[in-house]
């Protein structure tokens, strides 16, 4: 007796076992399903703003208004490098939340460290600064900043015209 008692409890012991493994699959298998449309959402929100932001500013004149919204509109992206050149004859400033190394490609983008320093975004309306004020009437070169292989934006560059 003491066998078939064994026997039934292993029996029983495999049941739940199977039954708890039954109920993972079914909870596991949707999941999955909902992280690869996450993904493939994701993706596509990415072509899209990289899509956008050729549109709008590859080799592109903008107004200092347009450089100043897109500025107000990135700032805070952690992916996002924003050099704007106020004036001729200003150094490029940064004002996103991650800085570049002066160039168009760029492997990734830089952390802030002591010798340099984020820009408060004011500064682009500070008419007191003639430096590095922002008319909203003057014009502007815009150009994309890249990662070294070219497929993704990582910046804008902003430049005086006039």
């Amino acid at each position: 007796m003491d066998n078939a008692q064994k026997a039934i409890m292993i029996g029983v012991g495999l049941f739940v076992t199977i039954l708890i493994i039954a109920a993972v699959m079914l909870i596991v298998n949707p999941a999955i399903n909902m992280i690869k449309e996450a993904t493939g959402r994701v993706e596509t929100l990415n072509e899209t703003l990289v899509a956008r932001l050729t549109a709008e500013y590859d080799d592109r004149t903008v107004s200092g208004s347009t450089v100043i919204s897109a500025v107000e509109q990135y700032y805070k992206d952690e992916k996002m490098i924003l050099e704007v050149k106020a004036t001729t004859g200003a150094n490029y400033l940064e004002y996103g939340a991650v800085r570049g190394d002066g160039n168009l490609e760029l492997a990734k983008p830089l952390t802030y460290d002591s010798s340099n320093v984020q820009t408060k975004i004011g500064v682009l309306t500070d008419s007191s600064d003639p430096t590095n004020y922002v008319p909203s009437s003057a014009r502007y070169k815009a150009e994309l900043i890249r990662s070294t292989g070219g497929d993704t934006v990582i910046g804008i560059r902003f430049t005086r015209l006039n």
